[in-house]
């Protein structure tokens, strides 16, 4: 198993039930928790929002929006979620099945008529199901020397649809970087997921997210790339290590993000509250329960995509499961480098825990493990 797999398995077996009747404890141990983590591992700001029953309770949000600035971070501010994106990429392309419009099972020769010929051979025969569950074979884009091939792709395309196209041409245009139906964690497969979804309903990505997940759940407080609007510290910033000292990005610096074309990806910003409504969603969905979808599309979401080298990776979610296929945990993790996120859920308990930093260096990989470790002592395993 790859070190991503192995700290992904370690990370989801830190689950924790909540003993009944310790809101307000809880409460004050989460605020505690978190400044601790802070003093122990120097981050901006870091916040956490636990929900039990379909019900908060535990929230709170310390520290400061940029480094160099008084204002303080809220739990009405948004984070960005990084590779956290993904579960709503599938989820938005899960609704668009429902709707008839594309199937898991489609390949890319047939979601792609206009350039199959163009394709290298290997690609033809694989689907929408192994793009969401990176076993389509393409190269990770995790890594910003990577960007190049991507810039290439899109360079002269100004609108976002056209862009994702390009792309799509691109990547499937060259060889495979692993085998395809082997597990190999890629960004490029969910731009070109995306583009697939694109081309059949003619709106962009965000525009489909923010119809197919956002309104339905009720979601206000969410949008694309880096958040706030820049100037003023409106919204926490990303910080970016330079030799060891952070400092806080501008949202209208071109990089305080990925590319934009790497949105599905990657690059939703969401307050703690309203990420609660689609990971309760999903959640819920676990149980057979949930509002956006079927309930065997939130099993398709969920199941783990089983190969020899998959590990426990389903369609934007990495799971453990029982002997019996239901999810046990369901988790992930973001960053895009200048922030991390973390997501996990336990269904059979109705548990919820999100964590958001405006960091992305080695302290705050270490913050989010203190906070991880120390709700696990301080609550009851659940395993």
């Amino acid at each position: 198993m790859g070190t991503m797999r192995k700290a992904l398995f370690a990370a989801l077996l830190l689950a924790t039930i909540l003993p009944a009747g310790a809101d307000e404890g809880l409460q004050a141990f989460l605020r505690q928790t978190l400044a601790s983590a802070r003093a122990k591992h120097p981050v901006p700001a870091i916040a956490a929002l636990i929900m039990k029953d379909g019900r908060v309770v535990a929230e709170a949000a310390v520290g400061v929006r940029a480094l160099g600035r008084p204002e303080p971070v809220s739990m009405d501010d948004r984070w960005h979620l990084g590779s956290d994106t993904k579960a709503f990429t599938s989820t938005m392309i899960a609704r668009l099945v429902e709707q008839g419009i594309m199937g898991f099972d489609d390949t890319l020769a047939a979601s792609f008529p206009g350039f199959a010929a163009e394709m290298d051979p290997e690609y033809r025969k694989v689907t929408v199901r192994q793009l969401l569950s990176h076993t389509a074979g393409l190269p990770p884009l995790t890594d910003p020397r990577e960007l190049p091939v991507l810039f290439d792709a899109i360079r002269g395309n100004a609108e976002i649809k056209t862009q994702r196209a390009a792309a799509a041409r691109k990547y499937l245009s060259m060889p495979p970087a692993s085998k395809p139906g082997e597990f190999a964690y890629s960004n490029v497969g969910y731009i070109i997921a995306a583009a697939i979804a694109e081309a059949k309903t003619g709106k962009s990505w965000e525009e489909l997210v923010t119809e197919q997940v956002f309104a339905p759940l009720g979601i206000r407080h969410a949008g694309f790339g880096a958040p706030g609007k820049g100037g003023v510290a409106d919204e926490p910033r990303g910080h970016r290590d330079m030799a060891g000292v952070l400092q806080p990005m501008d949202p209208f610096d071109p990089e305080s993000d990925n590319p934009q074309a790497m949105g599905p990806a990657g690059r939703i910003n969401i307050t703690l509250r309203d990420w609660a409504r689609f990971a309760e969603d999903q959640l819920e969905g676990a149980l057979g329960r949930g509002k956006l979808l079927r309930p065997g599309s939130y099993r398709e979401l969920q199941k783990p995509v089983q190969t020899p080298h998959t590990g426990n990776y389903a369609l934007g979610w990495a799971v453990l499961d029982d002997a019996e296929g239901r999810p046990l945990i369901l988790g992930h993790t973001g960053s895009n480098g200048y922030w991390y996120s973390d997501v996990r859920m336990w269904p059979k308990d109705r548990l919820v825990q999100l964590i958001a930093i405006n960091a992305g260096n080695a302290d705050a990989k270490a913050a989010l493990a203190w906070v991880q470790m120390s709700l696990r002592l301080r609550l009851r395993p659940a395993m």
